[in-house]
């Protein structure tokens, strides 16, 4: 799972060709249109090349923005169109690219107020200049044909930031929870087994000028749990922690016995599927690890009561109990019942050191 996680890149969604201001520069032949029926001088020539050099940097630097302040670069292209008007071109064309950025302009209210502002005062103009009515109208409707569609870009664009946003925040909220997985994880393979090391080897401490085989027995099984503790860390890293009911009980047994805490169980193990083994399986060793470090009983007890649909699982020692603050482990632990749908109770005031009762409806 970490893997996947780590090599998880945000999905590159493909930007809608409207998205690309080069798209629409296709309409800039329009400009030469009036040349196939009249040959340019060569002032239209060198008009041409000026406003169409001041034009390019100033489209795209506006291109599909939304800002108030990239209005004025709408008034812009539309003057331009209106100085070059005199010379040989459809000077018309500066009024669609006008109308295409004002359609990004949100919102949407704004982008119609100046369409029909940009509509009305190339009308205007035009009249002035005595300019074709038929090149008025059609002009005139391509630029509000043309504002309108960038319109529903502008809708398109935002969908797909919207999107890449919420790749990118799935992406870094399952980086997160991996890591407080993994956390967890490690929290809870490592206390008890580290708890054990400790403890066997302040018996192999004791047992050296005394018993040097039992020295030797206790120092190999601090061999033991330390390689099976490395192995159970590459198995959390990796998502593969196989741990159950039954392998955190007979591993309970061995620390117990080893910080001479006797251990009893009562009840059957119930019947529940892999998810709910393995979080209860660190229930168990989490509570256990805690009654070696805190709580100098003499005996703990493991109970499982099953009921029609649900379970309860109590572990309680006869230990000092009294006042305790809830540490990373106990906090993942309840975190990880609940998400179960159980409960976790805590008693210290009966001379357990830890009560932890777990419920949860069998499925």
């Amino acid at each position: 799972m970490t893997a996947e996680v780590k090599n998880q890149k945000p999905a590159k969604r493909r930007r809608p060709i409207a998205a690309h201001p080069a798209f629409y520069l296709l309409y800039l032949l329009f400009y030469f249109t009036t040349w196939i029926f009249q040959t340019p001088e060569i002032q239209d020539i060198i008009a041409a090349i000026i406003s169409i050099s001041v034009f390019l940097p100033i489209y795209y630097y506006a291109f599909s923005k939304t800002s108030k302040k990239y209005i004025g670069a709408i008034f812009i292209i539309q003057a331009i169109g209106f100085i070059v008007a005199p010379f040989n071109g459809m000077y018309g064309v500066f009024h669609i690219y006008a109308c295409a950025q004002a359609g990004f302009q949100r919102p949407v209210k704004h982008a119609g107020i100046l369409l029909i502002f940009l509509g009305l005062s190339y009308i205007i103009f035009s009249l002035f200049l005595n300019t074709n009515g038929y090149e008025i109208g059609i002009i005139t409707f391509m630029g509000m044909i043309t504002g309108i569609g960038c319109m529903g870009s502008a809708e398109q664009l935002e969908h797909a930031e919207y999107l890449e946003r919420t790749n990118v925040l799935d992406l870094q909220l399952a980086t997160l929870d991996e890591r407080e997985r993994i956390a967890a994880d490690l929290h809870d393979l490592l206390g008890q087994t580290l708890t054990m090391v400790a403890l066997k080897a302040e018996v192999a401490d004791k047992f050296l000028d005394k018993d040097i085989e039992r020295a030797r027995l206790e120092i190999r099984e601090i061999r033991n749990e330390a390689r099976a503790a490395l192995a159970d860390v590459r198995q959390a890293v990796s998502g593969m922690n196989a741990t159950t009911i039954a392998i955190e009980i007979k591993r309970a047994k061995q620390v117990l016995r080893s910080a001479s805490i006797a251990f009893k169980i009562i009840g059957d193990v119930p019947m529940v599927n892999p998810q709910q083994d393995k979080i209860i399986g660190l229930a168990i060793r989490e509570t256990v690890t805690n009654i070696v470090r805190h709580s100098r009983a003499q005996t703990a007890e493991l109970a499982f009561t099953q009921n029609d649909d649900s379970f309860d699982i109590s572990i309680q020692d006869n230990g000092v109990g009294g006042a305790y603050t809830l540490g990373a482990g106990l906090t993942g632990l309840r975190r990880r019942i609940e998400s179960l749908g159980g409960r976790v109770n805590i008693d210290m005031n009966k001379g357990a050191h830890i009560k932890l009762t777990m419920t949860k409806k069998m499925s």
